[in-house]
């Protein structure tokens, strides 16, 4: 049996990879984090590549990335982020121009999806290029990602951002949930080398802390990795670990 998940993500991604792209990076406002309002959205699908949907569902993902084993190697671990935390977003890549960075947004660019996951080729040529696990190091920003639309599956938004000045929390929680990933992953294949997840969001960590697109500290970014990762290292369900990732970050 096809799962809906396996649909949805089982499209190829069309992207213009190394030509030039006709649409302008599009300007994102800081104070939403990495969430786009749904008035934003538009312009950033003109910049993205087109999701396509094929007939059987079975097929993987593909980016064009250059590199075919790295493009298969992601398609599965997009798959399992989507099992993981339950959610079926569509995914393509975006022209970031010179803003490397990711986002969520709840607005579908396939017909079914909980919402669309949208990733900088900036961003991932600038990932690409460190030199040790670059691959987990994009899971892991494809976990957070995945992690906002969680958020919005579950209307965790007010829960989460009610009488905040930052989007810290909503950010936090979202690192949460990639740290429960990467724990899941880990009981899954011991030798996964989970500790990139908390040294990858603490390098996206701001000292911005009066901004209201703050999204963290370095430390409180790799904390929350950590805090997600021990609630998916020990096996707790989905639904446990959304009430806990509230707790956590209701304390911050």
């Amino acid at each position: 049996m096809i799962k809906r998940r396996e649909v949805v993500l089982g499209g190829a991604l069309l992207i213009c990879w190394g030509s030039s792209c006709a649409c302008a990076a599009p300007h994102h406002n800081p104070v939403y984090g990495c969430v786009l309002p749904d008035e934003e959205a538009k312009a950033f699908f003109d910049a993205a590549g087109e999701v396509r949907l094929f007939a059987s569902g079975n097929e993987p993902v593909v980016p064009k990335s250059g590199d075919p084993l790295f493009d298969y190697a992601l398609a599965q671990t997009l798959l399992k982020i989507s099992d993981v935390l339950d959610v079926s977003p569509g995914f393509a890549y975006y022209d970031d121009g010179n803003e490397h960075n990711a986002y969520a947004t709840r607005q579908q660019r396939l017909n079914g999806a909980d919402g669309t996951v949208l990733f900088g080729r900036g961003m991932l040529s600038k990932i690409m290029a460190r030199p040790e696990h670059p691959d987990v190091a994009i899971s892991a920003v494809c976990a957070h990602e995945f992690g906002h639309i969680l958020q919005f599956k579950h209307s965790l938004e007010d829960k989460v951002l009610a009488g905040q000045p930052t989007v810290k929390r909503l950010e936090l929680q979202a690192d949460y949930f990639a740290g429960y990933f990467a724990g899941k992953r880990k009981l899954e294949k011991p030798d996964y080398p989970a500790a990139v997840f908390a040294m990858t969001q603490e390098s996206f960590g701001d000292n911005q802390l009066n901004h209201p697109g703050h999204h963290g500290t370095p430390d409180e970014r790799a904390a929350a990795i950590v805090q997600g990762f021990q609630a998916g290292k020990e096996n707790k369900s989905l639904p446990a670990a959304i009430e806990l990732s509230l707790n956590y970050v209701h304390q911050l």
